[in-house]
């Protein structure tokens, strides 16, 4: 029996057996004739929903049968007929084969609109009539629906398509869910609620184009009550159809907010009063310091769970479904805590306002957010301190502050006129970098400064990009420092060639 069927006969078993109760090994054979009954529902239950899929994309003109007439959707789809299949199914391009010229074969012109549209990036190294593969056929629907093909292997597993050969039945089921995940300049909002004090969760109608997804807009699309604002983009979660994550300012607790979105829905939803719950606070710089949380007590940082970063993540990206569960636990989501503030208060000292690090939430496969002093502020030595917020909660939230050395800069070459390459003397196996700048005076008098490039740390070294539309001279011999005390460099020098 197809595996679609075998997964929906064990569910409906299950269901009947009640509470997950195993069968002894030996059962009556009257006892089995429910099952086989639950099969052969199962069955025509799965031959229907492909049937009706077929239809619809032969009512769309997607697909057509053969020279007999008949679809045969048991028969194995190539590469051609899926890449034909995707760009009529999801609309990438209505491609006209009856305009191919003389001679040229029936998917010839799909080949080119799918080249074209970046789903494909060599028309002569394609096989169009082998078999698709199950990792071809993700990502080619990926690329069409601008999201992550991460996202397209868990709708696969739903419908129990795995790696070996794919019929044109199950690539019509895939595919027709896949016109859900269509993006839409009208999509509309259809249910908010608030995640925790820091975030909404909201599921539209259809994906968000690209456009409407961007900072800018979405800015001006989501207005508020209650002087509350986005803080960051709405980020689509991995797996869903149009759900997204929204990070907002702080909610005021017994809040209820109406929202405005694009001037044409008006909805209601309650604050939350449930803090973001982190573990331990420890110390990673003379100015820095980071607060962990960790998945095993059911926290999850939203890097691991958007699309946007599922494929940069690898096996720490996550698919929570729709409850926000994973692997059977709830689990609390921390979304981006861009421009976020804390306040830490050395014991028996005034209290300091200290600001989140951009780009270090969720890094390395951890969950560990840094927070940053005061300009020229630095932790005292032998110090107690204890950070606080009123959207988070920390286990262990005080910390005694060390002498740290700071980072050692071993060499900076030249990549670009505008762009450096810094090693430091070890892998910090962190992103401390984050935010750090290193000033360049030349031996023309010149001076420059260069702030590391977010995200682009591999292993010890880093990008560094000059500010302020500077650029390297040629000839010139720069000598290299540390803005602040972040770093040491004894005797860096680069020259220009």
């Amino acid at each position: 029996m197809n595996k679609v069927n075998q997964k929906v006969a064990i569910v409906a078993l299950s269901a009947i057996i009640g509470g997950g109760a195993l069968l002894p090994f030996q059962v009556h054979a009257a006892s089995l004739a429910p099952v086989a009954q639950i099969q052969k529902a199962a069955i025509t239950n799965f031959q229907f929903q492909q049937d009706k899929s077929i239809q619809h994309l032969i009512d769309k003109d997607v697909l057509q049968g053969y020279s007999d007439g008949k679809v045969r959707s048991e028969k194995i789809v190539t590469n051609a007929e899926l890449i034909k299949m995707i760009l009529l199914a999801l609309e990438v391009d209505t491609v006209d084969s009856n305009t191919a010229v003389q001679g040229a074969k029936w998917y010839d012109a799909y080949l080119s609109s799918a080249l074209a549209h970046g789903l494909i990036d060599n028309v002569e190294k394609l096989a169009p009539n082998h078999a698709t593969t199950s990792s071809d056929m993700a990502s080619l629907i990926a690329k069409a629906l601008q999201r992550d093909v991460k996202s397209v292997q868990h709708w696969m597993n739903g419908l129990s398509i795995g790696s070996e050969s794919i019929t044109r039945g199950e690539t019509a089921m895939l595919l027709v869910q896949a016109e859900q995940a269509i993006r839409s300049e009208n999509a509309e909002i259809t249910s908010i609620k608030a995640l925790n004090k820091i975030a909404f969760e909201v599921t539209f109608n259809a994906p968000l184009s690209q456009a409407d997804e961007a900072m800018a807009a979405a800015s001006a699309n989501f207005v508020f009550d209650g002087d509350i604002k986005l803080v960051n983009q709405p980020r689509l979660k991995t797996g869903s159809i149009a759900t997204y994550i929204v990070p907002v300012q702080t909610m005021k607790e017994g809040t209820t907010y109406t929202l405005n979105y694009k001037g044409k829905q008006n909805l209601s939803v309650a604050a939350s009063d449930e803090l973001i719950q982190l573990n331990a606070v420890s110390q990673v710089t003379a100015d820095t310091f980071e607060i962990n949380s960790l998945r095993s007590n059911n926290v999850i940082d939203y890097g691991y769970v958007i699309s946007a970063y599922a494929g940069g993540r690898g096996g720490n990206a996550a698919v929570l479904d729709e409850n926000n569960k994973l692997d059977g636990q709830l689990m609390q989501v921390i979304p981006s805590l861009a421009t976020r503030q804390a306040v830490l208060t050395p014991q028996g000292g005034e209290p300091l306002t200290v600001s989140y690090v951009g780009f270090t939430q969720s890094t390395d496969g951890k969950q560990e957010p840094k927070f940053r002093l005061p300009q020229g502020t630095t932790l005292q030595p032998g110090q107690k301190y204890t950070v606080s917020s009123n959207w988070f909660n920390v286990k262990e939230a005080s910390f005694v502050a060390e002498t740290i050395a700071p980072l050692g800069i071993a060499s900076v070459e030249a990549v670009n006129e505008t762009t450096l390459s810094v090693s430091l003397t070890q892998d910090p196996g962190d992103e401390l970098f984050a935010y750090r700048s290193i000033q360049l005076k030349g031996s023309d008098g010149s001076s420059l400064t260069a702030q590391y490039k977010v995200q682009t740390r591999k292993g010890a070294v880093g990008v560094f990009e000059l500010q302020n539309n500077g650029k390297l001279a040629l000839g010139i011999t720069y000598e290299i420092m540390p803005v602040g005390t972040w770093a040491k460099a004894d005797k860096i020098s680069l020259t220009t060639k």
